[in-house]
């Protein structure tokens, strides 16, 4: 019984340390795709990111792909129930751009709309919950 009651609090506390943000800096490789316009629905857009520089937590990835949030929409300017995942200064997502982002894992934080053109890629998919230039 104490072996199932350490296995159970290791493997919680190993779901959270992997569910705590990653912050890198990265450049947006590019914008596949055209983005829906938000008054269709709400949706995360993914975007593909060379990481630049792991600035906390771990990531051993060159690439990442990385879902926003109504991209669309100014960093900080979302105003629904995604506004605590939405944060952030980027006015505007472009190719070439560099930011410094704060992502989590996509699954078990958003389970809405996902677009998503690199469905031939089985990479891991991130939220970016902060997005900063």
């Amino acid at each position: 019984m104490i072996k199932n009651l350490l296995i159970a609090i290791l493997a919680a506390a190993a779901f959270t340390f992997a569910a705590d943000p990653v912050t890198i800096e990265g450049r947006l490789t590019e914008i596949p795709g055209k983005m829906p316009s938000n008054d269709l629905y709400s949706y995360v857009y993914v975007f593909k990111y060379k990481v630049l520089k792991v600035v906390s937590g771990k990531l051993d990835a060159k690439e990442v792909l990385v879902g926003v949030y109504n991209p669309l929409i100014a960093r900080g300017k979302v105003k629904d129930k995604m506004a605590d995942k939405s944060k952030g200064n980027v006015g505007e997502f472009k190719a070439k751009a560099k930011h410094t982002l704060k992502i989590v894992p996509l699954e078990g934080n958003w389970d809405g709309a996902v677009e998503d053109e690199y469905f031939d890629d089985e990479a891991p998919r991130y939220l970016a919950i902060e997005v900063n230039e």
